[in-house]
């Protein structure tokens, strides 16, 4: 999609990690080396994944144990999320992007109780994500893990859309990381910020250089309809 074509787009959906959250590039890495989990059994499921031997939801799980046999808990996490703060303008940007009529989302690989820490005044339309369940004491007592990630993510993109009545070029993606490009791909219009990869800026339609959100509010100057 051109850029002068922005203009049709009525939905904008933002990945995490290094996009909505600056200084981390994936928050499960952060959190891993926050509690100094098992690497080698971090790498190993890594590797079981990416091989087709374990699926999705058993890499999740396999997460959240070595967290828990860290004491990883509620507010031990919580406190990790102080190192991180939200991207340069992104509380702005949202409110104005919801201001000029377009419906926002989030789609993302990355965990609920980050997206509640930071924007828990920000209602999204739609939010695809790992979410983790806590005890009464605050202990990981599960979860439920999200198959809109990766890959997945473009899957991700086509389920809100059909649930706003939109076509996926009626919908603008924004990432960071080479775990967007399926959905980069595949959105009318995608935009990239923070970007960590040469892959990012080739598939982006619009690179932003400068780490700041409110960038993209030139290019979006309203939905219509």
């Amino acid at each position: 999609m051109a850029l002068e074509n922005a203009r049709d787009i009525r939905m904008v959906c933002f990945d995490l990690d290094g996009t909505l959250v600056d200084r981390t590039v994936f928050i499960w890495s952060t959190l891993h080396e926050h509690f100094g989990t098992d690497r080698l059994r971090r790498k190993q499921a890594a590797c079981d994944y990416q091989a087709g031997r374990i699926s999705y939801a058993e890499w999740f799980e396999n997460d959240l144990r070595l967290l828990a046999e860290r004491d990883a808990d509620r507010e031990s996490i919580i406190t990790t999320f102080g190192s991180l703060s939200p991207t340069p303008g992104a509380i702005e940007t949202l409110t104005e992007l919801r201001r000029r009529g377009y419906r926002l989302a989030v789609i993302s690989g990355s965990l609920d109780i980050l997206l509640d820490h930071f924007f828990h005044d920000f209602a999204f339309d739609h939010v695809l994500i790992n979410r983790i369940r806590f005890d009464e004491q605050g202990r990981i007592d599960g979860g439920t893990h999200t198959p809109y990630d990766l890959e997945g993510k473009a899957d991700g993109l086509r389920e809100i859309a059909a649930r706003e009545g939109l076509s996926v070029e009626q919908c603008a993606f924004v990432g960071d990381n080479v775990n967007d490009l399926a959905v980069m791909r595949l959105a009318g219009l995608s935009i990239g910020i923070n970007i960590k990869s040469p892959a990012v800026a080739e598939a982006a339609d619009l690179a932003i250089d400068k780490p700041d959100l409110r960038s993209i509010l030139n290019l979006l100057a309203g939905a219509r309809g």
